[in-house]
């Protein structure tokens, strides 16, 4: 056995797709209950509770709530995808960090153009900016994202790198590009991690089966 548990990814991108208030709900619930939990057992009086206008609820209340309401698995699927973001935030707070304290880095935008659009797979494309960004030999992570109001394909990336080569991506499009100096590093840290985790969990929706961030190894 492989280990790896079992995903029912149509349901994950129902359950996006078509509970998003559900799933803010959770977080809510999810953050309330471990602020109690932390003031119960810690004496911590956190920023929810002390702000709070009586319209905070615990994951039990909401748990009890989506039962009556035959609401159940989507409320377990919703844990599902808040823990997975939380853990997924974590693991790329920690490595945008170990690559802005290392030196200047890049945030870059690819996009591509009509014909390779046209005549390349999303797998194809994938493997176009794989092995664009894999030949600077430094680290790097990517993310698929889909405009907002033509829902054009195009992918992000912050590298770790003073300057990369344009020409061999001209071939099949665009790049943008943004240095992201380290003279502030919490706050670049905190605004590019939140940034690719938001653009990842919009990528579930659009490609449920397979995972959408690009790392280097």
């Amino acid at each position: 056995m492989s280990g790896k548990r079992n995903i029912d990814y149509a349901f994950k991108s129902k359950v996006l797709n078509e509970h998003n208030d559900l799933l803010n709900k959770a977080k809510k619930a999810s953050l309330y209950t471990y602020a109690l939990n932390e003031l119960e057992n810690n004496g911590v009086l956190m920023h929810c509770i002390r702000h709070s206008n009586g319209d905070l609820f615990t994951l039990n209340d909401l748990s009890l709530e989506c039962i009556e309401n035959g609401l159940k698995n989507e409320f377990l699927e919703c844990l599902k995808i808040n823990k997975a973001s939380y853990e997924r935030t974590n693991r790329l707070k920690k490595r945008i960090y170990e690559m802005l304290i290392s030196g200047n880095c890049l945030f870059i935008t690819l996009t591509f153009n009509d014909n390779t659009l046209n005549d390349t797979s999303s797998d194809t494309r994938r493997q176009y900016v794989r092995k664009y960004l894999k030949q600077f030999n430094c680290k790097y992570v990517a993310n698929i994202d889909f405009g907002k109001e033509n829902h054009r394909e195009h992918y992000h990336a912050v590298i770790c790198a003073d300057k990369i080569d344009l020409s061999s991506w001209r071939k099949y499009g665009n790049i943008n590009i943004e240095r992201v100096r380290n003279r502030n590093i919490e706050r670049d840290n905190t605004r590019l991690s939140k940034y690719i985790c938001k653009l990842s969990n919009h990528a579930i929706k659009e490609t449920t089966k397979r995972s959408s961030l690009i790392y280097s190894r």
